[in-house]
């Protein structure tokens, strides 16, 4: 499967919709940064080869033990292109690495993102869906189960969907690079950090055609055994640091935690009872971690992210976790537009 659009990318990871980096689709000038801290290589072509993979998990806690759902997603593989606001990935599955439709079952993702910056100020918008999970500890359900079954045990009917904005305030934009700590158009030089703080909207809804929780494990469920769907709706506020540390001459580390606080309003559907609404406190929260390498011709590292998302402080049945990880090798160019490459706007 050929991809233009990365279906499962994480918050923050500067996002394209149709192969176009859309957090600078509105901008055609270099940014204006401290050059001391921060070099822009915007007027330089970036190509580079690309492997990522999203991990989501569904976690429905029980009074002894955790029942974890998830959906069959595979590692990519692939190059990409980025000159100033255009670019595009084209990436295809890795049939290996734990990726196993016969095992594990087949699920079909859909995801969309939107970044919009003007450096000081990050807004953020996502779309993740999913259908099609399998029981990732189905030992619970019978001790040794992969012994005695070629696949997992698998729910076609279990669907995932996640509607997520986020407002981002960056009180030292100049100084510290968001693009460099994602492995894009820019690079860090000197060490500096951030205080970072931002708001944030999450709907989420956990839906299936039945019971969540199998008839096996109904006894560790005594008071969620018939709760068929949980809708939730999240309004908080969220706050952290974000750091940059830079190691000899062309290897940084980056690092930022981002803890939230929300009002959490969930509501619950049982297969033989009316729906419950509950209203109470929640929280979630995001960390990422950059590993990388830049000089004025190549760049590289690993980024990796985890987030976790309305989990509420007491009586939270359903938790959902997503990480990301993606490798980036890339060398930049120098590149003059000719014909008609050069006459589309911010191209020149």
């Amino acid at each position: 499967m050929i991809c233009l659009v990365n279906p499962t990318t994480a918050y923050g990871q500067g996002l394209r919709l149709l192969g176009i980096p859309l957090d600078t689709l509105l901008r055609t000038k270099i940014p204006r940064v401290n050059s001391a801290y921060i070099t822009t290589y915007y007027g330089r072509l970036h190509l580079y080869l690309i492997s990522d993979r999203q991990d989501y998990t569904l976690r429905l806690r029980g009074l002894n033990h955790s029942l974890l759902y998830k959906p069959n997603l595979a590692w990519t593989l692939g190059i990409g292109f980025d000159y100033k606001w255009a670019g595009t990935e084209l990436t295809i599955k890795l049939p290996w690495l734990g990726y196993n439709t016969v095992q594990k079952g087949k699920t079909k993702p859909f995801g969309i993102s939107l970044n919009l910056n003007n450096r000081r100020l990050w807004i953020a918008g996502q779309y993740q869906f999913y259908r099609g999970f399998y029981v990732a500890n189905p030992d619970l359900l019978e001790p040794d189960w992969l012994a005695h079954h070629s696949m997992y045990p698998y729910r076609n009917d279990l669907k995932s969907q996640t509607l997520a904005s986020h407002v981002q305030y960056l009180f030292n934009p100049l100084r510290i690079s968001i693009p460099a700590s994602l492995l894009q158009r820019e690079g860090q030089r000197q060490a500096a950090g951030s205080w970072v703080i931002g708001s944030f909207l999450t709907y989420q809804r956990i839906h299936a055609d039945s019971a969540l929780v199998p008839l096996a494990m109904q006894a560790d469920f005594p008071t969620e055994s018939s709760i068929q769907g949980v809708n939730s709706l999240a309004l908080g506020v969220d706050g952290g640091y974000m750091q940059t540390i830079v190691l000899g001459k062309y290897y940084f580390i980056n690092m930022s935690l981002r803890p939230g606080l929300s009002l959490l309003v969930t509501k619950t559907t049982f297969t033989n009872q009316s729906p419950l609404t509950h209203l109470g406190l929640g929280w979630q929260g995001l960390a990422s971690l950059t590993l990388g390498y830049s000089t004025t011709r190549y760049y590289g590292g690993i980024y990796a992210s985890a987030a976790l998302t309305n989990r509420a402080f007491r009586d939270g049945f359903v938790h959902t976790e997503t990480d990301y990880i993606r490798l980036v090798a890339g060398k930049r160019l120098r590149y003059r537009p000719k014909g008609l490459i050069k006459k589309l706007p911010g191209l020149q």
